[in-house]
């Protein structure tokens, strides 16, 4: 008896579990849907080779020593569609519009070919620009030596017309890493000094340039929706951690330019991706043998840490520098008599929703789809609090008369 006990005991077991492997396939695609928005990214850039290293000195199988090869890739795992476009070139050519798409990519599909189309026929959703890295030693605002402009006019100069060329783009500013020349004193590779002498003017004055560069920008754009993706900085730091800093600098960097080996650029696109698609780079993503085993093997970790720098890269009114899109309708559309939004986004432990008629209803769900919150929103009372939700993203759905008319993502900062 006590036998055919624990095998009915066994049997239902199974039956629940084999339950739940059925629904597994359901569970990934309600992921998937949930991560819809702007699940294609047409992206051009006004780049040079700290974004794309063409020529390389050591050469690589494909274009491993290039952001966008990488982030084709993430991209796909994620869920999402890529294909990009740009050119070479510092801030001042890049001013002599329009632009000239001249990459080609082994893997990834292009966003524009410049030779049979217009620019405002492409489509393009994202615009990536970033200055030369050797131009920090005077302000943002001065002329370059012997020239008419200054970083700051010449951006100017290409957001406002890419804003007429497309309307709703997003604008990213790619903080690069410094020249590593002046650091030097008996070549490249740098020694223990050196090395520690460059970070720190990485992380110090060379970040404080930009951030005084993409403030600039920002005021002088107000209508513009522009992000700075602080890529030079937070690889500067992961690089001063165990165990990333055992790697081998010229596994890291070919020459003092510096041009990236293939972990650099790793490394930028994962931050790229996160900044473009506000989300975490895709768990189960499988990091190719040229990569760093100490990278390769600690992908998530290093995805948390990015993940986590960003999320609190914030101005002193607590918003993002980083995300241009923390309010997207998405799945269903916006509601066509209100944009609804979350204020504040980041949140800290209570928000409203701006916009929010009573008798509403919303629900919340974490990063993987499950619900943790209903509420109706009944007269005054539309305070949501999360107080006891743990950092990360979320997802809201408004239903207005029980039919859903918006989902909304939001970041969940630590208390």
């Amino acid at each position: 008896m006590t036998h055919w006990i624990k095998l009915i005991s066994y049997q239902g077991k199974m039956i629940k579990i084999m339950k739940f492997l059925i629904l597994i396939p359901s569970i990934f695609l309600y992921i998937n849907h949930m991560y819809a928005q702007d699940s294609q990214s047409q992206m051009y850039i006004f780049g040079h080779s700290l974004i794309h290293h063409e020529f390389q000195i050591n050469p690589t199988p494909s274009q491993e020593t290039s952001v966008p090869h990488w982030l084709h890739f993430l991209s796909e795992t994620g869920g999402h569609q890529y294909a990009v476009s740009g050119q070479y070139g510092f801030l001042p050519q890049h001013a002599n519009l329009p632009p000239i798409s001249q990459w080609g990519f082994d893997h990834v599909a292009p966003a524009w070919d410049s030779d049979g189309e217009t620019f405002a026929e492409a489509n393009i959703t994202d615009i990536l620009l970033t200055p030369g890295n050797f131009i920090q030693w005077q302000s943002p605002e001065e002329n370059y030596p012997g020239e008419s402009v200054s970083p700051v006019s010449a951006t100017n100069t290409i957001l406002r017309w890419c804003a007429e060329q497309e309307e709703d783009l997003s604008y990213y500013v790619y903080e690069n890493w410094p020249d590593m020349a002046p650091y030097l004193g008996s070549g490249f590779p740098p020694n223990e000094q050196e090395w520690i002498a460059y970070n720190d003017f990485l992380q110090g004055d060379f970040a404080t340039w930009f951030d005084n560069y993409y403030d600039q920008v920002r005021l002088a754009n107000p209508d513009l929706c522009i992000q700075l993706i602080p890529v030079g900085r937070l690889i500067s730091k992961l690089l001063q951690m165990n165990p990333y800093k055992e790697i081998l600098i010229d596994e890291l960097y070919e020459d003092d330019a510096p041009h990236g080996r293939p972990n650099i650029y790793f490394l930028a696109s994962m931050i790229v991706y996160m900044a473009i698609y506000e989300e975490p780079t895709p768990m189960g993503f499988q990091v190719d043998a040229i990569i760093d085993p100490l990278i390769r093997e600690n992908y998530d970790a290093i995805t948390d840490y990015f993940w986590s720098e960003l999320i609190n890269f914030n101005d002193e009114e607590n918003q993002s520098l980083v995300f241009c899109g923390l309010v997207n309708s998405v799945g269903h559309g916006k509601n066509l008599e209100a944009d609804f939004r979350i204020i504040p986004n980041p949140v800290n432990s209570d928000f409203i929703i701006d916009e929010l008629d009573a008798n509403s209803k919303i629900e919340i769900y974490n990063i993987t789809g499950q619900k943790l919150l209903m509420k109706k929103i009944v007269g005054e009372d539309q305070v949501i609090s999360l107080t006891n939700y743990e950092q990360g993203v979320y997802f809201v759905k408004i239903f207005m008369d029980d039919k859903l008319t918006s989902i909304l993502k939001f970041i969940k900062l630590s208390n």
